[in-house]
């Protein structure tokens, strides 16, 4: 036979391999399709009211990973035990009901009980492709790559539920992903609760020195790194602020009207890249001049 490949983007979704084989000889024909994306962030989960049959004929993308539910008729087909396959709602209960019939003849023969419950539940699968009464089909995939169509897209559809949830530690495994432990801290984390301190020399006396470095968050501000050196012979001290996070996209310009001591003693964070202006003075510090302070007004 021929297989032929076709590399697709479903619309408002993502890209898929569709692969379909047919058989001139036998007529025989399958479909499968390969998710050509990555596993997604969060696994997905889309819940349909079936009422009518325009319904069923929706398009229903399931990756191999995918579980599917009736819970009307308390009906389950596995993750893992198909593959995957870009079809409807009614192909997936035909694929069902094909599933069931494969080992028919020989259940009539080796246990005829079992075989009648599989042909009255069978034909509680073929009367919902009738939807005389409506019925709800989950459709549950870890990976996040499977698909229900909504054919009011891009408009919101209020038969059909899509939910993302977080995979648990089974599913990732089911998928052959590495668990991350929740617990381990950020390396940012670790810096902010520890002080890392680094030999130096004193820029007056040239004596031997430590500098400490401390990664500070500012409340309502951002990341700064703060460098503070103390000198034990001359008694020098300085401290200079680094910026922990990236350039904003604006700048600013903090305008303070000083009016009483208190004032004086306010927190002031200089980054190197700032000037300060005393109109009243004429007095101006040029941009780079002290480089990035952590200090109070009077200082």
């Amino acid at each position: 036979g021929v297989t032929r490949l076709l590399l697709t983007r479903i619309p408002f979704f993502k890209e898929i391999i569709v692969s379909s084989f047919s058989c001139d000889s036998c007529s025989w024909s399958n479909t499968e399709i390969q998710s050509a994306g990555r596993i997604q962030e969060q696994g997905v989960r889309y819940t349909l009211a079936v009422t009518s049959r325009q319904d069923m004929n929706r398009e229903v993308v399931k990756t191999d990973c995918a579980s599917a539910r009736i819970p009307e008729l308390d009906f389950e087909i596995p993750a893992f035990s198909q593959k995957g396959v870009l079809t409807t709602i009614e192909g997936i209960i035909d694929r069902a009901v094909a599933g069931l019939e494969q080992d028919q003849p020989t259940r009539r023969v080796t246990d005829k009980e079992v075989a009648r419950k599989i042909d009255e539940f069978i034909g509680k699968l073929r009367q919902l492709k009738e939807v005389s009464s409506p019925f709800t089909f989950i459709l549950d995939d870890p990976s996040g790559n499977s698909f229900v169509e909504n054919p009011h897209a891009p408009q919101r559809d209020e038969a059909l539920v899509v939910a993302h949830y977080r995979r648990s530690p089974q599913q990732c495994a089911l998928l052959g992903l590495e668990e991350v432990d929740a617990k381990l801290p950020d390396a940012a984390e670790d810096l902010r609760d520890e002080v890392l301190q680094f030999n130096t020399n004193c820029p007056e006396c040239n004596a031997p020195a430590s500098t400490n470095m401390k990664l500070v968050q500012i409340p309502h501000f951002k990341e700064v790194i703060i460098m503070a050196t103390n000198c034990d012979s001359c008694g020098h001290r300085t401290n200079e602020v680094k910026s922990g996070g990236a350039i904003e996209p604006q700048g600013t310009r903090i305008t303070l009207r000083i009016t009483d001591p208190s004032d004086m003693t306010r927190d002031i964070l200089k980054s190197e890249t700032c000037s300060v202006e005393i109109p009243e003075l004429e007095f101006e510090l040029g941009m780079g001049a002290l480089g990035g302070k952590f200090t109070t007004l009077e200082g």
